[in-house]
């Protein structure tokens, strides 16, 4: 039996709309899931897109002089509102897996959410802590240890007790989803070289290997901290299952270069599977039917997999 999918619009000023369209006329959707779409239908007619081809709960709210490619609280409440109806499903069993378009934080912060995207508000919604942001493109996986901060803050939040949450959550998913015995997990340096030492700072030395040390008398081995300019390539080759990536660009920018059109968001921590697609929601483009829809129909075809 296929798994059933909920597919959640997201911000019905960006793109979410015009790819949840696009990806639900690929057969390749259908053959592998049941979908259901929640959102506000106003939203695919301002895009002119058509209604897709499963079914849809109407998450209605929307108004007509709705702005697409700009960011508001409508826009914001809206894709909450879709989110709400799909969970809400998820927990009580009608759906083995979300799959979510892409928000827009500044959405978010105009409605007063108070929360920066979809990771955050599901985690408090379902009541899981902690939560991990894995990016999968193709082969490469890396699990973002830090996310959506400043630079200069990563030191100070990238701390032992994270490093640690983070690699059991991916040993989890290799073993538990992937199902390889034995995971081979592996953790950027923060600095260049991983450090060299400590000469080049000393994230590694104080925080990293301390976790990964007290990892290890758990059972769970990491490899490393390596420098991050070689660990990608390897895993590529297949000599790491998951990188664990000190911040959001160290395991970003390797991932959208090697397969940009594969790039799927997945939300380790939840009792259920959730994807996205590895992308935002490209106001630029919002409305002009030129977004592409490759990268919602992996997070589709991901969702289905990883559910059964």
């Amino acid at each position: 039996m296929k798994p059933r999918i909920v597919i959640a619009l997201g911000d019905p000023a960006g793109i979410g709309p015009e790819i949840v369209s696009k990806a639900l006329q690929d057969e390749r959707v259908h053959a592998c899931c049941t979908p259901l779409v929640v959102g506000d239908p106003l939203a695919l007619t301002l895009h002119r897109q058509p209604l897709p081809r499963a079914p849809m709960l109407a998450v209605p709210g929307l108004n007509k002089r709705l702005r697409l490619g700009h960011p508001s609280a409508e826009a914001g409440r809206s894709a909450i509102d879709s989110l709400t109806q799909a969970t809400t499903l998820l927990m009580a069993g009608q759906a083995e897996a979300l799959v979510t378009a892409p928000v827009s934080k500044e959405s978010f912060d105009s409605a007063g959410l108070g929360f920066p995207g979809h990771t955050e508000w599901l985690a408090v919604q379902v009541g899981s802590k902690p939560v991990a942001m894995l990016m999968v493109a193709g082969p490469l996986r890396t699990i973002l240890m830090t996310r959506h901060i400043p630079l200069q803050d990563v030191s100070c939040c990238l701390t032992a007790a994270r490093v640690r949450e983070s690699a059991r959550l991916g040993f989890d998913f290799i073993r538990r989803i992937l199902k390889k015995k034995h995971p081979r997990l592996v953790a950027c340096g923060v600095n260049p070289h991983a450090g060299d030492g400590g000469l080049i700072g000393k994230d590694e030395m104080k925080t990293l290997r301390p976790a990964l040390r007290a990892l290890a008398r758990e059972g769970i081995l990491v490899t490393g901290p390596l420098s991050a300019d070689s660990v990608f390539r390897d895993m590529a080759k297949g000599t790491y299952d998951l990188v664990l990536a000190a911040y959001h660009d160290q395991g970003m920018i390797p991932l959208k270069l090697y397969a940009p059109d594969r790039l799927v968001n997945i939300t380790l921590g939840l009792p259920f599977i959730r994807t996205s697609p590895g992308h935002g929601t490209a106001f630029d483009i919002a409305g002009k039917n030129r977004a592409d829809a490759r990268p919602m129909i992996e997070a589709i075809i991901l969702a289905a997999r990883y559910s059964q």
